[in-house]
């Protein structure tokens, strides 16, 4: 009896240390799959404390927020953000590249310094006028269609400026360019808005390199562009872009995701019926030619005078036309532009200061690109290498940008880059013909880009949370709407500027007096840039824990207006 009892004893043991075994398994086990660290014992020291692969991607996952649903992995995720990045460039890059080789087509074309202003006005003005009008068309008929249609046409466009035989051909086929620039933006910060939809470091990233497509396009275009004149000539460079955004194309048919407002498999008649009932046709025409013929008549101001039959009518049209949208965007059921965003106090400071710091850089991009050109003798690849600072700092600033967009207060990030702005004019409007480059053009290069990187980033984030989710598209084009509107104004006023200064008797005596008095205006440019900001009051943007709530959805719930920050 007493060796059955002992028996009995001894297998309970051997039962409990085989429990006891399998619950130690089980919750290692559990260990390896929740946490980051593996620390079984029997190991050797070296193999312990070893990171898993699930382990890792989890880590990563909780600091950057999860991949949207809408990319089926995370090469697709990446790619259509290189896209949206190459949508962002495709209008600066066409600048970069016809600025560098703007003397030397002027000369061939036998073009005035008026038609040669226009090189890069018309793309920008085309791109700012429609920009508005092809959000909300992205919105309605579909973003991913639009973004294929618009980098296509853009390859075909630019392929037709390398043959242009005169400035009309010139500067007509560029402006079409610009419309198709300006067919990608829209759909692809529309898709990024709504597949983002919830703030994160993941998104902080996503938007920064989007945005980074700004600067980094200028002197991409610029290098390229300069390239391709040194081993051939001006005409070449376009043939390459063409080359280079057909593949774009190609590959943007699998990149893209469809991200749309309405249901999948919805008809394209119903679809097209929507369109015709909500796209607001009138505020398109009232936008696109009030700054068409304002811009015209800045520019043709210097050349035909001020007070001529051509110059004062373009201009007061203009400005009329201009008022009279703003007008029509309170009575429209559909607007381009929803007027309720400006009652955002924030929203109107912010567009303002961008508006006049954006301005202040498009005009001193294009006119010290022209003073390397015709006051240095530079050919196009030394203009382009002499730009290549800025591309690289503006990489490096784009960066930056998205891992502090959500830890350092935006409205600090807003007054560093005007004060870069405004630092950087300062120093090109001091430069003299024989200045050294690194004491002024490199550092005014680098300050330059700070202000565009800077307020970009923070102006797309905010504007994107100002719209719910099935207005994106319209978000981006409202934004960028500013931005080229400002560069086209901000490179028209300096080019009136520039041609008065070359008609008087000083300015015929020293080549570089016309390009001092540009870049003193966009000093004033930027300086008006710096008065908004003591006014503004922004918080962070991009944490987790910040839920912005659109202002339309605070609008239709009767709080009025968006509240001062977004972040408290």
């Amino acid at each position: 009896m007493a060796n059955i009892e002992k028996t009995d004893i001894d297998t309970l043991a051997s039962s409990s240390e085989a429990i006891t075994r399998q619950t130690s398994r089980e919750d290692t086990n559990d260990r390896m799959r929740k946490v980051s660290i593996v620390n079984l014992p029997g190991q050797n020291d070296d193999l312990e404390r070893q990171p898993t692969r699930l382990s890792v991607v989890e880590s990563i996952r909780q600091r950057l927020g999860g991949r949207p649903e809408c990319f089926k992995n995370s090469l697709q995720e990446v790619s259509f953000v290189a896209q949206a990045t190459v949508a962002m460039a495709a209008n600066p890059f066409l600048t970069g590249a016809t600025s560098t080789v703007s003397a030397t087509i002027g000369r061939e074309l036998g073009m005035t310094q008026g038609q040669i202003a226009w090189i890069a006005a018309s793309t920008t003005l085309a791109a700012g006028s429609f920009q508005l009008a092809l959000g909300q068309l992205s919105d309605l008929l579909g973003r991913r269609m639009l973004f294929l249609w618009g980098m296509g046409s853009y390859t075909v466009f630019v392929l037709l400026v390398g043959f242009a035989q005169n400035p009309f051909w010139m500067d007509v086929v560029l402006g079409v360019l610009g419309v198709s620039s300006a067919m990608i933006v829209p759909p692809a910060g529309g898709i990024l808005g709504a597949a983002y939809g919830k703030p994160s470091k993941r998104k902080n990233l996503a938007f920064s390199a989007f945005t980074s497509g700004k600067s980094l396009g200028t002197v991409a275009g610029s290098i390229t562009c300069g390239i391709a004149a040194k081993l051939f000539n001006w005409r070449a460079s376009f043939y390459f872009i063409a080359i280079l955004f057909a593949v774009f194309f190609l590959h943007a048919l699998w990149a893209v995701p469809s991200v749309e407002t309405f249901e999948p498999g919805e008809p394209l008649k119903q679809r097209l019926s929507a369109f015709a009932r909500k796209f607001d046709a009138l505020g398109a025409a009232l936008i696109l030619f009030g700054t068409g013929m304002f811009t015209a008549g800045i520019t043709l101001g210097p050349q035909e005078g001020w007070a001529s039959p051509i110059t004062l009518p373009l201009m007061l049209i203009g400005v009329a036309l201009v008022v009279v949208f703003g007008w029509w965007e309170t009575r429209c059921a559909h607007p381009l532009m929803p007027p309720f965003i400006w009652k955002d106090r924030n929203f109107t400071l912010l567009s303002a200061t961008t508006v006049f710091g954006y301005m202040s850089f498009q005009a001193s991009s294009f006119y010290l690109a022209f003073f390397m050109q015709e006051i240095r003798g530079y050919d196009p690849l030394s203009v382009a290498l002499h730009l290549l600072p800025q591309a690289i700092a503006g990489l490096l600033w784009n960066i930056l940008i998205g891992y502090t967009l959500h830890k350092v207060n935006n409205t600090l990030i807003i007054a560093v880059g005007s004060l870069s702005y405004l630092a950087a004019n300062i120093l090109l409007s001091l430069m003299h013909a024989d200045s050294s480059y690194w004491a002024f053009m490199f550092p005014a290069l680098v300050l330059n880009v700070v202000g565009a990187d800077f307020h970009t980033n923070v102006s797309n984030m905010y504007v994107m949370q100002c719209l719910p989710a099935h207005q994106q598209g319209l978000a981006t084009g409202v934004q960028n709407t500013l931005n080229r509107l400002s560069a086209t104004v901000g490179v028209g006023i300096a080019t009136a500027i520039y041609s008065t200064a070359d008609t008087t008797a000083q300015g015929m005596a020293h080549p570089m007096l016309k390009f001092t008095r540009t870049f003193e205006v966009s000093v004033a440019m930027a300086a008006v840039s710096v008065l908004f900001i003591p006014w503004l009051r922004l918080g962070t943007q991009g944490s987790e824990d910040n839920t912005t709530v659109p202002v339309a959805e605070k609008k239709d719930a009767g709080a009025g207006e968006r509240n001062d920050s977004i972040k408290g």
